[in-house]
């Protein structure tokens, strides 16, 4: 007598139900205001001037001055973060092409008023003659600290968008790959989503921190970063921002 154990079809009917669920499933790989998934699985959220941020160089934007006359582009290192205002010494000058510089400099810094003056004996000195200034390195002491626009126009620098239109054959292939996992190695629904979330948010971040897919920094700028050739990175944020989220379709 033969007794066959039905091994089968309890695993097809697992495999069914993790494919219907998984298709009830959808991936959202961006930055995000709700919570996401970072590299190391750790449940985060974009703040709000992030997500602005965000757009602005993934659609380019036209930046205009509010409430005062220009922007304040930091042009030195000492600048970046900090407005004008946080220089007491600041003032302005013209360039011979019309650009608008805030500047700050040690001979136009103000002096302590002097002692008064007391009688004294003594025969006063001869006053030496003045040597001539020599005035053709006489901004040799200028430190330009900004340049003022009344707007600045951001460029176009799709790393979302393009990133993904760029690794769809890697993502393709990790969808795939998380099928065959789920048939034949157990994986669960949500475990094959959150590898395919994982894979599309490393494409995206390899794409934004890959510096032939976009121009470098502009002249003006290059001296106040540390990754003038590209012009996504600066302090990590953006990047680190990128998520992926897994919910109902």
């Amino acid at each position: 007598m033969l007794i066959f154990r039905d091994d089968i079809t309890g695993e097809l009917q697992r495999i069914r139900q993790e494919f219907e669920k998984l298709g009830r499933m959808k991936i959202t790989i961006g930055i995000q205001g709700v919570a996401g998934k970072n590299s190391k699985g750790q449940e985060v959220s974009a703040t709000a001037d992030i997500m602005t941020i965000a757009g602005i160089h993934e659609f380019g934007a036209t930046i205009k001055a509010k409430n005062v006359r220009n922007l304040a582009i930091p042009i030195a290192k000492k600048a970046v973060g900090k407005s004008p205002l946080d220089f007491e010494d600041l003032f302005f000058i013209h360039s011979k092409n019309g650009y608008l510089f805030g500047c700050i400099s040690k001979k136009r810094k103000g002096t302590n008023p002097r002692a008064a003056s007391r009688p004294s004996d003594k025969k006063p000195k001869k006053k030496k003659s003045k040597k001539k200034q020599d005035t053709k390195n006489g901004n040799d002491d200028i430190e330009y600290l900004f340049i003022l626009f009344e707007s600045v126009e951001i460029p176009e620098r799709s790393f979302i968008r393009a990133g993904f239109d760029s690794s769809k054959e890697k993502i393709d292939e990790a969808v795939k790959m998380v099928y065959r996992k789920i048939m034949f190695e157990g994986w669960d629904a949500e475990t094959a989503a959150n590898h395919v979330g994982m894979v599309a948010r490393n494409c995206i971040v390899g794409y934004m921190m890959d510096s032939t897919n976009f121009r470098g920094k502009g002249s003006i700028v290059r001296s106040t970063t540390n990754w003038p050739d590209k012009p996504l990175m600066e302090t990590a944020r953006l990047r680190n921002s990128i998520t992926y989220v897994v919910g109902e379709a």
